[in-house]
């Protein structure tokens, strides 16, 4: 309730009267044949009379009661996700009992392209439209458009195996707009878990015919080599085409600064973010972006993002936390139905992609130097697309966060972000995925739940942190043992236990990767200063004439790379090793926070 304003009575014949409301409003919703729940409210666009959805089990996140007598619909752009079965909830929660047996290094490298079955699976994507069509026509196109998509994929073989994926046309219309309007199209993703749709990308590339760049956040949470290892995978993958204005471009960014270089594991310190502008990434952005814009011929002048950035850097802060965020700036979000030329206009619209929370409004208020959109760690914060201008000849679009029809691991989309962990039906299989490639016993400095035993399941895991913690239940006094569990993955998600995967082929050219000369430019942008000044002489250095390795072969001399990852060369200071944590093969990682 507002601060400042009084509680008012409410008698019971008022709330058996609201009982009574919300009654008819279920019964008007199983009429109409609600199943999907992406109708609207009654107002001034109501949706034409449709047949009977066949069942669909749908979950709805977060959603929100209707306003008593408003024509608005909270709840048109919640999260909407298939409903697991008792049956695989109850099996998952068996599995959590069983013994945890940690995976070797090479099962830490993740190729996100399988689990996105290439261009078979798919996205919605916009029914063909005119100009000339009425708001109603649009409306019903796409709703009978989405609803033909979503009974195509019902009747796959495979309908059951696809992961958690977004079900609210509503979301998805919000990125077609996102996608029309934009000149260079930028997908954000997560570097510790950078799982990039191949088939959206033939679509913005082959169809759209837009200009591409993949954004690696959050680089602040990952070790240095590792995420330059994505960046050649990524650039390998998408970068097949002789044409030139189909090439993917792969940036790095981070919203936060660090002293040194990343350790994966319990991080101590809490991450401090810029509270001025992310100059060296943003300036990355606008070479990129200028780069394209000669390719294509445009006429847009971007002097006056170049000269923001150069001021940013003359700045200088001798306290970065004392430095205040400017006013917040109002976004209005665009709704309309537009047609959009390429370059046509006199300033440069850049879109922002990505699943949730892969840090799309992280990244455009480090853009901006500014908070000019909030930003949560839950997934669905951002309900509808916003424009906001950088300068006058530059236009940011921030969008929802979607969820892209996949066959990825559910524990890994949960640690993507993608679900909401309050919303958790069974948390501990992703707590069995994570304790399966970190040594979280070691990391929390844990004691089994029962003396004497050595062997650790999830739940012994949960219960162990709960009593750690003092997370009891109210009545029996037992380890809550799904608190612990939510509280653990909140950890994750926020980067205070930290896991990175690897991209195929890393373990075996790692000692390359270590030693690459573009790791310079990576600690540039992560604001490490002492690697810079010693990184000549800490550097591993390879002979000219010696075959630069790829991804998915090993390097020419994989003689001196041991299996227990020990590779270091004698001159490379340890502490400020690239190595990401200790992970051993059919070892744990580990990092002992015993303090």
């Amino acid at each position: 309730m507002p601060q400042g304003r009084r509680k008012l009575p409410f008698s019971g014949k008022q709330k058996k009267q609201q009982i009574q409301e919300k009654r008819k409003r279920k019964q008007l919703n199983a009429a109409s044949g609600s199943e999907f729940g992406y109708e609207r409210a009654e107002g001034n666009h109501v949706r034409p009379p449709k047949e009977r959805l066949p069942e669909f089990n749908v979950q709805s996140i977060n959603q929100q009661p209707l306003h008593r007598g408003g024509k608005s619909n909270p709840n048109q752009y919640v999260l909407q996700f298939r409903r697991e079965t008792e049956e695989e909830i109850k099996k998952r929660k068996e599995d959590a009992r069983k013994q945890i047996i940690p995976v070797s290094e090479q099962e830490l490298e993740f190729d996100p392209a399988p689990y996105f079955c290439g261009d078979e699976l798919g996205f919605p994507t916009r029914p063909k439209w005119s100009p000339d069509m009425t708001r109603e026509q649009l409306d019903s196109r796409e709703y009978g458009y989405f609803k033909d998509y979503l009974m195509t994929l019902k009747k796959r073989s495979d309908w059951d195996e696809l992961s958690y994926f977004e079900l609210n046309l509503e979301t998805w219309r919000q990125m077609w707009r996102v996608m029309e309007m934009s000149d260079i199209i930028v997908w954000i993703a997560d570097a510790r878990y950078p799982a990039v749709p191949t088939y959206l990308f033939t679509y913005v590339l082959k169809t759209l015919k837009k200009s591409l760049i993949i954004i690696l956040n959050k680089m602040d949470l990952v070790p240095s080599a590792i995420g330059l290892a994505w960046k050649h995978k990524i650039t390998q993958t998408y970068n097949l085409d002789d044409d030139d204005k189909a090439k993917v471009h792969v940036l790095f960014f981070t919203s936060y600064k660090n002293s040194s270089e990343f350790k994966e594991g319990v991080q101590k310190n809490k991450p401090r973010g810029k509270l001025k502008m992310a100059a060296e990434a943003a300036e990355n952005l606008l070479k990129e972006c200028k780069s394209i814009i000669e390719k294509y011929q445009a006429k847009i002048d971007l002097q006056s993002w170049e000269n923001k950035i150069s001021e940013e850097k003359e700045l200088e802060y001798d306290n970065e936390e004392d430095v205040e965020i400017e006013e917040k700036i109002t976004a209005v979000p665009e709704t309309s139905y537009e047609h959009f030329d390429l370059f046509q206009n006199n300033y440069l619209t850049i879109g922002l992609l990505g699943q949730p929370n892969a840090g799309k409004s992280s990244v455009l208020n480090a853009l901006m130097g500014k908070k000019v959109v909030s930003v949560s760690g839950t997934p669905g914060h951002t309900k509808h697309f916003q424009t906001i201008f950088l300068t006058s000849s530059v236009r940011l679009c921030d969008c929802p966060g979607l969820v892209f029809p996949s066959k990825l691991p559910k524990p890994l989309q949960v640690l993507m972000g993608c679900y909401p962990i309050a919303q958790l039906r069974e948390p501990y299989s992703t707590i069995t995925f994570l304790a399966e490639r970190l040594n979280l016993i070691k990391l929390l400095n844990l004691q089994h739940p029962e003396a004497g035993e050595n062997e650790w399941s999830a739940i012994d895991i949960c219960d162990s942190w709960a009593i750690k913690r003092g997370f009891l239940t109210a009545r029996a006094g037992r380890p809550d043992t799904y608190r612990a569990a939510n509280h653990l993955l909140r950890m994750t998600l926020s980067g205070k236990i930290c896991l990175a995967l690897r991209p195929l082929g890393f373990t075996l050219s790692k000692k390359y990767w270590l030693s690459s000369a573009e790791l310079k430019n990576v600690w540039k942008i992560k604001g490490i200063v002492d690697e810079l000044d010693t990184y000549e002489h800490s550097c591993i250095e390879l002979s000219d004439d010696e075959e630069k390795p790829t991804l998915t072969a090993a390097p020419s001399d994989t003689s001196e790379i041991e299996e227990d990852g020990s590779d270091e060369d004698e001159s490379c200071d340890s502490d400020s090793s690239e190595v990401c944590g200790a992970i051993a093969s059919n070892k744990f990682a580990a990092l002992d926070v015993s303090d």
